[in-house]
């Protein structure tokens, strides 16, 4: 019997964003956090936050054909040339070089490979976005198999954005739904220049379990239930080396790792009333971790 299958990963990566001339990390030492900020470095702000959610509306709204949900895609369509109207008045040289968080959707639709980038900001779902989407994958019979962590890398030209998503709203309107996933995908795989798994097991660990608790949250237990598995595989990785976990006591690790046992297990049951304890105890490992880093 044919099932689809699902595989959703989160991007936890440090954020950058470069114009001609300038250059700024948003992931900053926290010495350096507290620094009042130049209006450069806000207006930079402002822009690489536009552009996360073009991108990502772009990508929500190629998921949403890929589900049989044109209105969906429309509406994600808009908001994204919305965005792009912005950042091209606000971008004269028209062109964004950036790294982001994305949640990497990849299923198996019987014989076709699709992947998909999905918004996370702070670690955390758009969840309104989501709905209908989650939603219509479950009403599909999507199963969800294993969570990973990448890292991607962009460069936008907003005149080819707004050229690809001009043309897919017009095929949606004309019900020429595959032509329009076409261009969606096109303006997003063009733009990529980079994509790779985070080398660092601690920020891979601490950033797919705040992914898991937001797939808690908005009552996906099975996205949840398989980045904790992700957690694991990468916590059994980093344990065995000297260098990646040194000086970590290892009667922790391996508590963490039975706590994930019993973790998986209770989201198995898909019981609300499990919720606020998961997520609390889910908080507890993440600040646990994070204190793991030097």
């Amino acid at each position: 019997m044919n099932k689809n299958t699902l595989l959703v990963c989160g991007l936890i990566l440090a954020v950058t964003f470069m114009l001609p001339g300038a250059g700024f990390a948003a992931d900053e030492p926290k010495k350096q956090s507290a620094k009042k900020k130049t209006p450069v470095e806000l207006q930079q702000e402002r822009t690489q936050s536009l552009t996360h959610k073009m991108m990502g509306n772009i990508n929500l709204a190629q998921f949403a054909l890929g589900l049989k949900l044109p209105d969906d895609a429309a509406h994600h369509i808009e908001k994204a040339q919305a965005v792009e109207a912005e950042l091209a008045e606000q971008l004269p040289e028209l062109t964004v070089k950036s790294s982001f968080k994305y949640g990497k959707v990849t299923y198996d639709d019987i014989s076709t490979i699709k992947e998909h980038y999905v918004p996370v900001e702070n670690d955390v779902l758009v969840s309104s976005d989501y709905e209908a989407i989650f939603e219509r994958s479950k009403e599909l019979g999507l199963k969800e198999t294993s969570a990973g962590i990448v890292q991607i890398t962009v460069s936008v030209d907003l005149r080819e954005v707004k050229k690809g998503l001009d043309a897919a709203h017009r095929d949606i309107d004309r019900k020429d739904y595959g032509k329009a996933q076409n261009a969606l995908a096109a303006v997003f795989q063009d733009a990529i220049v980079n994509e790779e798994e985070i080398d660092d097991p601690i920020l891979a660990i601490s950033g797919n379990l705040a992914l898991a608790k937001s797939f808690l949250n908005i009552g996906q237990y099975d996205k949840a239930r398989f980045t904790l598995q992700y957690v694991q595989e990468r916590l059994a990785s980093a344990s065995t080396s000297n260098v990646s976990l040194s000086g970590v006591d290892r009667a922790t690790v391996k508590n963490l790792s039975a706590d994930l046992d019993k973790l998986k297990a209770e989201l198995r049951k898909e019981d609300p009333t499990l919720t606020q304890r998961i997520s609390d105890q889910l908080d507890h490992w993440k600040k646990t971790v994070e204190e793991w880093i030097d």
